[in-house]
């Protein structure tokens, strides 16, 4: 006998858990705002050579505690280092920490103006909203207008909590992270057509049953392979996130994040938000077709 766990009996409670989470993660986008790192509040980049190089951490410890509190520590292939530190912060402090490991050699000192930087921030949003027209046309020209509206719906849901998450934390947002807000959006996305390419299959197997039913049986047929790559995928991503560095950590986290809020949301957001749009333009289109009967 086929095992069945009625989901979307649940999705009530789901809509209030989502609601929460967005409301919540709105509230604080609003109030507390984005750490925004540097590529779009602009500030100070410097490239130094080190006569005996560091280790990075003991230079980013080193800025820490002269109380930079937004900046960037890159090591290139070259053997040099670049510090990007934010406006507003003390770059001196930044020449005093690069002082203390001995001899170096300036390589580049440049300012990343507001110019730029507001041009990053737009590109950035352009970017975002592309990659939402596209998938809304995807899944509309794929599956019923209806569904890929659903799947938008959880695809927003997705990004906002994460970014909630990013507001709730202070982690500094810059362009790494609005790359890795495109792939959760994608995943989140990915998920969803699984489950609405197996509701699609079962409605033409199954026509007698109601589309309720179908839904159901859908996500239980998907759901270990939704368990075993959320599962795969989240283990990846905290592993990185504990053990990358701050760099990494920091994109990271919109991946640990992202992957519990993505499968929670292509079962009980997509799904449950296509099923209730259905019945209600059903039932619409019923009154309307009384009415004109009448």
């Amino acid at each position: 006998m086929e095992y069945r766990f009625k989901f979307l009996r649940f999705r009530f409670i789901s809509y209030g858990v989502s609601l929460l989470l967005v409301l919540g993660s709105v509230l604080l986008l609003f109030t507390k705002g984005l750490n925004l790192g540097l590529d779009f509040t602009g500030g100070k980049v410097v490239e130094v050579r080190f006569e005996n190089p560091p280790d990075i951490g003991k230079l980013r410890k080193a800025l820490k505690e002269r109380g930079l509190e937004s900046f960037l520590v890159q090591e290139t292939k070259e053997g040099t280092y670049i510090i990007k530190v934010r406006q507003g912060e003390n770059f001196s402090a930044v020449k005093e920490a690069i002082s203390e490991f001995g001899k170096y050699e300036l390589i580049r000192e440049e300012l990343i103006g507001s110019v730029i930087s507001e041009e990053l921030r737009q590109k950035a949003i352009m970017a975002i909203l592309t990659a939402l027209g596209g998938i809304l046309l995807y899944l509309a020209f794929r599956f019923k207008p209806l569904w890929g509206v659903g799947a938008l719906v959880a695809l927003i849901h997705d990004v906002l909590i994460v970014l909630g998450a990013y507001s709730l934390t202070y982690r500094e947002v810059n362009l790494e992270v609005v790359s890795a807000l495109l792939i959760v959006a994608g995943y989140s996305v990915a998920d969803s057509v699984v489950i609405f390419d197996r509701i699609r299959e079962n409605l033409k197997i199954r026509k007698t049953l109601p589309l309720e039913e179908i839904m159901d049986i859908s996500i239980n047929q998907t759901l270990s392979r939704t368990i075993m790559t959320s599962l795969t995928t989240f283990a990846t991503a905290l592993t990185l996130f504990i053990l990358g560095g701050y760099a990494l950590s920091n994109i990271m986290f919109a991946f640990v994040v992202g992957v519990v809020v993505g499968t929670f949301s292509s079962v009980f957001v997509a799904s449950a938000f296509a099923l209730d749009m259905s019945r209600f333009f059903k039932v619409k289109e019923k009154e309307e077709t009384q009415e004109e009967t009448v």
